[in-house]
């Protein structure tokens, strides 16, 4: 099944306003600040506008950049200053690693892994394969044994594929505006990944939506993205970013003591508004295409793991029980 994106498109704003002015802080004033937690005091102050298309995508982020540039600035300074405190206690307490998975962070760490930053899923699988050769001397795991020759081709055939131009399918070499267009995109895809922030209401909403939906006629289901309903609800919500666990603890308490029926209400309102809306085939987000490779990749590690239970969601702790086997 294709991950299909439902991104905050403020995020994007937030973080290249709060990576701009962190850059103009002094070296000791930088020591005291945790960006993520600066990005996330920011977002908890500002309107959350997600998308799920190309075009909203890109209507959104017009109308962030003219309606919000100042707001951003101010939250983002005023994060600054207000985020310097506790920082011994905000080390100690960061929100824990399942609140933060996802495939393009789950990619981040493979990439962190193969010591290659321009990783994608789909060579995901020759560099976990390569990886694993120069960690415990094997082709496969659990082989116990890799002739000469099926190392070498194993070798080549990775090699290769790294060194390989590549081609678009029936446009030959790709250009020089394709390449910049992929990697603009693929920044944008792996956004936010190197900093420890969560909007909790996410999941909860996908989760109110998917069991939403199954009560639907199978026939209403079909015609109707997920994304779309839960795109429509955040909107209307109020943003409910963490980055420690203490802040996750109290959201949480503070959703199920006062927003409860707020969130089933406005799931059950972006239901029926979606379902009277005629489906139409839309492009998704530009860096969705990123996730078009994951299945494949999965399923490839699957077979190199001999791990039938591996997901992008348990793929890092799968492959460190892997590489580092209790003895």
């Amino acid at each position: 099944m294709i991950v299909r994106t439902c991104r905050n498109v403020v995020e994007e704003l937030v973080i290249a306003e709060a990576e701009a002015q962190y850059e103009k802080l002094s070296p000791e004033m930088r020591s005291r600040v945790d960006l993520g937690e600066v990005i996330a005091f920011a977002l908890n102050r500002l309107p959350t506008m997600y998308a799920t298309t190309q075009r909203g995508w890109v209507q959104q982020k017009k109308r962030a950049t003219a309606e919000l540039s100042t707001d951003i600035g101010r939250a983002v300074r005023i994060g600054m200053m207000n985020t310097q405190r506790d920082m011994s206690l905000r080390q100690s307490d960061p929100i824990p690693d399942h609140e933060l998975v996802t495939p393009a962070r789950s990619l981040s760490y493979l990439q962190s892994l193969c010591g290659r930053p321009d990783l994608k899923w789909r060579e995901a699988p020759d560099a976990v394969r390569e990886v694993l050769g120069d960690r415990r001397k094997l082709g496969d795991v659990g082989s116990g044994y890799m002739s000469l020759e099926r190392k070498q081709a194993e070798h080549l055939k990775s090699y290769l594929r790294r060194r390989s131009p590549e081609i678009d399918r029936g446009t030959g070499s790709r250009t020089l505006v394709d390449r910049a267009i992929e990697s603009r995109e693929f920044a944008a895809y792996l956004l936010g990944v190197k900093y420890r922030y969560s909007n909790i209401l996410e999941n909860l909403v996908f989760a109110i939506t998917e069991r939403r939906m199954q009560r639907l006629e199978p026939e209403l289901q079909s015609q109707i993205h997920p994304e779309d309903v839960s795109a429509y609800a955040l909107n209307r919500l109020p943003p409910m970013y963490a980055t420690t666990r203490r802040g996750l603890k109290q959201l949480r308490q503070q959703v199920k003591g006062e927003m409860t029926g707020q969130i089933i209400n406005v799931v059950q309102e972006a239901l029926s508004r979606v379902s009277r809306t005629p489906s139409r085939v839309l492009s998704p987000l530009p860096f969705d295409r990123f996730n078009e490779e994951l299945d494949g990749a999965i399923a490839e590690l699957r077979e190199i793991l001999r791990r039938d239970d591996l997901t992008w969601r348990n793929l890092q702790t799968i492959l460190e029980e892997v590489l580092h086997p209790q003895v």
